[in-house]
């Protein structure tokens, strides 16, 4: 006598809850894009007339990446994960997923490690320093890396929408190897 058992491994949401999971990974990567824009406004326009002005600057791109940029790039990726995941997409069965996958983990770890250190260091420089950091090197080295990573980040987030709305590139060809005995 033989007993069949199968388990369900996978449900895939429902349609209503996709469209919902959908419509809130869309608004977080509006989010972000908005608010990194923002930020890229305020490094390119900024122009102090005071310590009291250049400090509100760097308060403003703390406040934008502390409030919008963690939480917005967070929730993306928390979005994105859940609906490949649960979703006929898959992690790995469309090149267009993991290539928006790639690109988020690394655009986290850049923020992380790198722009958002440069943003809060900038802002405690200012407050101790004034304007008289525009003489040291390593504020000014600081923004110099924060504008060029920011706006490539920033054209990235653009092609990471590009590539949502397109879905270009053929679906992953599963192995056809056979294996011999």
């Amino acid at each position: 006598m033989k007993i069949k058992i199968t388990f369900e491994i996978m449900a895939y949401y429902g349609k209503d809850l996709r469209r919902t999971i959908v419509s809130f990974h869309v608004i977080f990567s509006a989010l972000w894009l908005g608010a990194a824009l923002s930020m890229i406004i305020l490094m390119f326009t900024k122009n102090p007339q005071n310590a009291s002005e250049l400090l509100a600057y760097s308060h403003a791109n703390k406040l934008i990446d502390d409030w919008i940029i963690i939480g917005s790039a967070t929730g993306s990726f928390l979005t994105g994960l859940s609906l490949s995941w649960k979703t006929p997409w898959g992690f790995f069965k469309h090149w267009w997923v993991i290539v928006k996958l790639l690109l988020t983990i690394t655009l986290i770890l850049l923020g992380t490690f790198w722009l958002g250190k440069w943003t809060n260091e900038s802002v405690y420089m200012v407050h101790d320093q004034g304007l008289n950091v525009y003489s040291n090197k390593e504020y000014l080295d600081f923004q110099a890396s924060t504008r060029f990573w920011g706006s490539l980040q920033f054209c990235i987030l653009i092609f990471i929408f590009f590539l949502s709305v397109f879905k270009p590139w053929k679906k992953i060809q599963k192995s056809s190897k056979k294996q011999e005995l």
